[in-house]
């Protein structure tokens, strides 16, 4: 369950950095929304998400189920630039 929880957290975190880069697609996840990530080819993280999400969510809260079709474990930065001060 740990590997799961950091696995959506990661998720979560790419799932933000994508809207970021194309706020268009923010008008499909509804205000106050439950968003519940589903991974091609990851059935048991994909249960774990369904019933973790839906037992934790409010009532009446909309629900939106994001498929993802791959991921990268590596960080995601890309062109990063380090400058080290001399003092």
């Amino acid at each position: 369950m740990k590997a799961f929880s950091r696995f959506v957290t990661m998720l979560g975190s790419e799932f933000n950095r994508y809207l970021m880069q194309h706020p268009e697609r923010t008008k499909q996840v509804p205000r106050n929304a439950l968003v519940v990530f589903q991974v091609e080819g990851e059935e048991a993280f994909n249960q774990w998400s369904r019933e973790t999400a839906l037992k934790n969510r409010e009532k009446s809260q909309p629900v939106v189920y994001i498929s993802v079709k791959g991921w990268r474990e590596q960080p995601c930065l890309d062109g990063i630039r380090i400058k080290r001060r001399v003092a």
